[in-house]
């Protein structure tokens, strides 16, 4: 019976993944029935916003849900914690059967479970003191905008009004940073989304720290952020740790934001991959969906890039960034001289290969530390937010413009434009641009069509500028794009390394100039190759969703009546999972098993004392799954495993006192007579059994947890081994520890 047990064990895992409440998007059929005054909905602010865009007020995604379709579903569900007028849609918590039965309602258009899960794109946050001999590093992440001629003119994104969607924002009410803010009653309203309440200020610090790169002002006096005359709406539309229900919250967030005449939406946000595959990532999420919207009302949606440029199983961006309409901010090191994209940042195209990220700005920031004083950020969480504020300055000194025609506006401005590439997109964008300042590049290169290929001739190397190249295609995906610097002689580019219909693109201080390729070869080898995708993808799709980790586990065998020694098992190997939420996944490692009993064994020798020591050395593979609980970031295993013993060894020590016939010790010390005995016979070549673990994810790199294991085979096979029958096996128990390592 016992060889079964595991089988209703392993079952219960999707018993359980069944009845458990899981979040799903509800969308309607129709709002019929429903009754919309947009004069009395809307800030007057907004109303002036959709005049100007040309957006229609009475458009039906503005009008209510239905409240008789929302409170039926509601009757089937655990909880309704979000609605979106723009998607027509409510967020629930409810089980499968539940959600079955919803589906099967007639004003029900689809039932979908919310595979998203949110986090705020930072990588680390170094909290330290910035000292005072250190304070001209504040104005660096300005300065590489050009940001003075904003300030100069007194361009401060006075007029606009910038919504700020994160997980918290303490110490906004009170941090000096924002001290202006308050003075000047620039925070307009806030709302928690997740608590449903009015009050943000408390939570994740990452918020206070992003809305110190829009408007943030430091002790000495100077700007941290651009947009230090605007308004602000705060909506905290995250918690950590993250569950499913964001996604709703997200578009919530948007829609109170446009209700309340947001002008500009920050999002240091993004939902990719711990539930999304790499082929999601073509603008058709529902966040994305909600973005686009927003765009089409008139808001302008700067988003950061996120943090996965490190990861090569991940090599696209996030959404919302994702979406076609939101301008996607990617991250540059924090350098005046160098142009070097940081590691973390994501790098683009979308997976339906169209361009992204839009623009960069530094991924590294000097921001409010909510504690008090000043820090240094790390995350393209903090490129948005500065180009949030630029993009308020900017749209200062061009009001007549919509959204759409000011995304243009910001790309132009880059100083890169019109080169692009998946690492920078069009560049960082310049002040000079909006304010008139702008001088026109002076030809610093030329390109000269050679019998065997181009040659890019180079007048005079200029210091801490690199030449930026790429390669088109013809359907305008680049087959690859590079950073190079250069030398008198300039860079040759052979025909034959090109095929035909393709086309150079070239960068340098600011001068571009495109030429085609005639050459007849299929491959692409420049000189440098500071970044490559083959048909404009980084990875190769068959590989996306598998994980890798690297294990160790260290338990204790636990003892019986006859097995009452020290005994332990240790193991390392590799496991390979695939899936999000719920993962399976393969193991293969090596394991060392020890048993011991101590005191008198039945045998037909007698002893005083008896140390019996058992040691198998097994090759081990395992087949397992896995549920991810990522509100808690805690992961349950539940497998089975089977091995061949490679080693299998007896080794009994005897310990007895030398004693003449009388019985008296001859010596004062113990000695010790050590035997081996015919193991191969005695104990089971093979071994299988059941195993489960409790472990808790670090940052998504490390799972410490917690193991046990139950033998299901015998350790003893045959009676006639030394210490008597099959009843003396070791306790098929055995619990431990284990560290996993994520690759």
């Amino acid at each position: 019976m016992r060889k079964f047990l595991f089988l209703a064990v392993f079952a219960l895992v999707s018993i359980v993944a069944t009845a458990q409440e899981k979040c799903f998007w509800v969308f309607f059929t129709d709002k019929n029935d429903t009754q919309f005054d947009p004069y009395s909905y809307f800030d007057a602010k907004a109303i002036e916003r959709y005049q100007k865009c040309g957006a229609d007020l009475y458009d039906i995604s503005n009008y209510p849900l239905n409240d008789s379709y929302v409170n039926t579903v509601g009757s089937y569900s655990t909880e309704v914690f979000g609605e979106s007028r723009w998607l027509n849609a409510i967020g629930i918590e409810a089980t499968d059967d539940n959600a079955a039965l919803i589906s099967r309602l007639p004003f029900v258009a689809r039932v979908q479970e919310i595979v998203s899960n949110g986090t705020v794109a930072n990588v680390m946050t170094e909290f330290k003191e910035i000292k005072d001999d250190n304070k001209d590093i504040l104005t660096d992440q300005l300065k590489r905008f050009g940001g003075q001629h904003f300030i100069d003119k007194g361009i401060d994104g006075k007029g606009l009004r910038i919504c700020v969607m994160d997980g918290g924002f303490p110490k906004v009410n009170t941090h000096p940073a924002f001290q202006h803010l308050r003075d000047n009653n620039q925070i307009l309203k806030t709302y928690n989304f997740p608590n449903k309440k009015e009050d943000v200020y408390g939570w994740s610090t990452h918020g206070t720290m992003v809305l110190s790169c829009i408007a943030g002002v430091n002790k000495e006096g100077q700007k941290l952020g651009l947009a230090t005359g605007a308004e602000f709406l705060l909506a905290r539309t995250e918690i950590d740790p993250e569950p499913f229900k964001e996604e709703v919250w997200w578009a919530q967030g948007a829609e109170w934001a446009d209700k309340n005449g947001a002008d500009i939406i920050n999002s240091s946000l993004g939902y990719g991959k711990d539930r999304h595959w790499t082929k999601d990532m073509d603008g058709t999420s529902y966040v994305a969906k909600a973005a686009n919207k927003a765009v089409e009302k008139g808001i302008l949606i700067c988003n950061s890039a996120g943090n996965e440029g490190d990861d090569s199983r991940w090599m696209t961006i996030i959404t919302p960034a994702d979406a076609e309409n939101v301008i996607c901010v990617g991250g540059i090191d924090a350098n005046l001289k160098d142009y070097r994209h940081i590691s973390f940042s994501s790098y683009g195209p979308t997976a339906d290969k169209r361009r992204k990220p839009d623009v960069v700005a530094f991924g590294e920031a000097q921001v409010a530390n909510p504690s008090g004083g000043f820090t240094s950020a790390f995350g393209t969480s903090f490129a948005s937010p500065l180009t949030a504020g630029f993009c308020a300055c900017a749209w200062q000194t061009k009001r007549d413009l919509t959204a759409l025609q000011m995304k243009a506006e910001i790309q132009k401005s880059c100083d890169l434009y019109p080169y692009y590439d998946y690492a920078f997109g069009y560049g960082v964008p310049q002040a000079a641009y909006f304010t008139g300042d702008l001088k026109p590049a002076e030809r610093s290169f030329t390109l000269v069509q050679e019998k065997d290929g181009v040659k890019i001739v180079v007048p005079k190397v200029i210091e801490n500028q690199d030449v930026f190249i790429n390669v088109e295609g013809a359907d305008g995906v680049l087959l690859g794009y590079y950073k190079v610097h250069p030398d008198s002689t300039g860079i040759k580019l052979n025909n034959k390394d090109f095929g035909q219909g393709k086309k150079l693109n070239v960068c340098y201080n600011g001068f571009y100039d495109s030429c085609p390729i005639s050459g007849n070869g299929d491959d692409i080898n420049l000189l440098t190759q500071y970044r490559n995708s083959q048909n404009g993808t980084f990875k190769e799709v068959k590989k996306e969703g598998w994980q890798k980790t690297t294990y160790f586990q260290y338990d204790y065998i636990l003892p019986n009546s006859t097995w009452n020694g020290f005994s332990r098992h240790f193991a390392f190997g590799r496991r390979w999972l695939y899936g999000k939420s719920y993962k399976i996944g393969l193991g293969l490692g090596l394991d060392w098993n020890r048993f011991v009993a101590k005191g008198q064994i039945p045998d037909a020798m007698e002893v005083e004392n008896r140390e019996t020591i058992m040691r198998q050395m097994q090759l081990r593979g395992e087949l397992m799954q896995r549920i991810v609980i990522r509100m808690w970031g805690i992961n349950w295993d539940l497998g089975v495993y089977g091995g061949i013993n490679a080693l299998r060894r007896v080794k009994v020590v005897d310990h007895m006192k030398w004693q003449d016939a009388e019985g008296n010790p001859t010596q004062p010390y113990n000695s010790k007579v050590t035997s081996y005995y015919n193991h191969c016979r005695a104990m089971n070549l093979f071994e299988y059994g059941a195993t489960t673990r409790v472990s808790y994810s670090i940052a998504n790199l490390l799972n410490i947890g917690v193991y046990g294991s139950y033998r299901l085979s015998p350790v003893i096979t045959k009676d006639d081994f030394l210490i008597g029958t099959k009843a003396n096996n070791p306790s098929p128990w055995s619990v431990g520890i284990e560290f996993e390592i994520v690759q």
